[in-house]
């Protein structure tokens, strides 16, 4: 996969960038979290801690959470509770959020989840975090 901030500033694509993750940022979220995030998703952060824009991808539109709040969301005994296997990362910035599926194997594939509903409504959206980024700021009918 091409360098995150090199894919996400190509023309034609369509996201709205914040200030990028620093590496007290990450080094929080590493602390957090008892598992290693993929190295795609680092950088994701890198390049942009949040944003949102298209998706060529259900649900069609993708809101990055910035370090602090996919944290919050881990760190909720609530969301640890119904969904173990979880680690939420974004959403569509309606009802469905995007996570990592970890009850899988590695590459852990990207699953989207209306959490009114349950995880009975999960659906696998994208094989991995690579495929994932790779079609974030392009329309549904744009190629990768």
């Amino acid at each position: 996969m091409r360098p995150v901030a090199e894919l996400l500033s190509e023309p034609g694509r369509e996201w709205r960038k914040v200030d990028c993750a620093s590496q007290s940022h990450i080094v929080e979220l590493n602390s957090a979290l008892p598992f290693e995030p993929p190295v795609e998703y680092i950088e994701l952060l890198r390049y942009s801690n949040g944003g949102e824009g298209e998706l060529a991808l259900e649900p069609l539109w993708f809101q990055l959470f910035d370090v602090a709040f996919a944290i919050q969301l881990w760190r909720d005994d609530n969301y640890r509770k119904e969904y173990p296997d979880l680690f939420f990362f974004g959403s569509n910035g309606g009802l469905e959020s995007i996570a990592f599926d970890m009850g899988c194997p590695k590459p852990w594939p990207i699953v989207m989840v209306d959490c009114i509903a349950g995880l009975d409504s999960a659906c696998r959206v994208s094989r991995s975090i690579e495929e994932f980024i790779e079609r974030i700021g392009l329309r549904d009918d744009q190629d990768v």
